[in-house]
């Protein structure tokens, strides 16, 4: 059987997302993997990550899915001079991991051309057991037609939202998301929440999560590269939902 992971939020932690699908094994000749966006800012190698993902989503179209998240929309914005709020929140960092994957005199240009290439990338990703995006979704619109504003949605938001319309959107499907750091993954149907806050707590309690969709568990790392299993919390209300 094939299975689907799920991580968001690398935030430039490069050699601790390689330590977690290497300890799974993960293989993307047969199994799945969702990147639930902000795949840079902060951490040290947020090219690594970007090369990563833009390499293999396009070896393995059909088994390595990357979603955009709001630290890759700071990006654009930047790239295109709409706004400069992307150095405020970890953007020298990634230029500065650029400069030195690609050269002081290339590691800009190349950070452009990522940048035109995140623009494309989609916003959501569904299968046959869940729907994964960064932080929300809107359910008045259609999966395709989804608005960019879903990528900054928060906590206090997704409450406010009419859980009977989003089952009815979602088919009664979890929802995987990251965006909010959270002390353990954990579900409040239909959101399962997966940031476990690598990017706040660097040198302290955060880490980074890969989910194991299908065994409703999840292999959490720290940067300290101490790697540990646990199961989600509250995922006993999948089952029950999609019956």
């Amino acid at each position: 059987m094939k299975r689907i992971f799920f991580i968001s939020d690398i935030h430039g932690n490069y050699c601790v997302f390689k330590k977690l699908i290497e300890y799974v094994e993960f293989n993307p000749e047969k199994d799945q993997l969702i990147l639930g966006g902000d795949l840079i800012n902060i951490g040290p190698r947020s090219a690594q990550v970007l090369q990563w993902a833009k390499e293999n989503s396009r070896k393995y179209p059909e088994n390595v899915h990357v979603i955009a998240g709001n630290h890759e929309e700071m990006m654009i914005w930047f790239m295109k001079e709409l706004s400069p709020i992307w150095m405020e929140f970890g953007g020298d960092q990634t230029i500065k991991s650029f400069k030195k994957v690609y050269g002081d005199e290339n590691g800009w240009d190349v950070a452009e051309d990522y940048a035109s290439w995140l623009e494309t990338l989609p916003l959501l990703h569904e299968d046959e057991h869940a729907v994964y995006t960064h932080a929300g979704i809107e359910h008045t619109a259609g999966k395709e037609e989804q608005p960019r504003e879903i990528l900054w949605l928060n906590m206090k938001e997704l409450k406010e939202l009419d859980s009977r319309k989003i089952r009815e959107w979602t088919k009664g499907k979890p929802i995987y998301r990251g965006h909010n750091p959270q002390p353990s993954v954990n579900m409040e149907f239909p959101f399962v929440h997966c940031d476990l806050g690598i990017e706040n707590y660097p040198d302290k309690e955060g880490a980074l999560a890969l989910v194991d969709v299908l065994e409703n568990r999840y292999f959490s790392c720290t940067t300290e590269g101490e790697v540990s299993v646990h199961a989600i919390e509250g995922t006993e209300h999948i089952s029950s939902a999609s019956n």
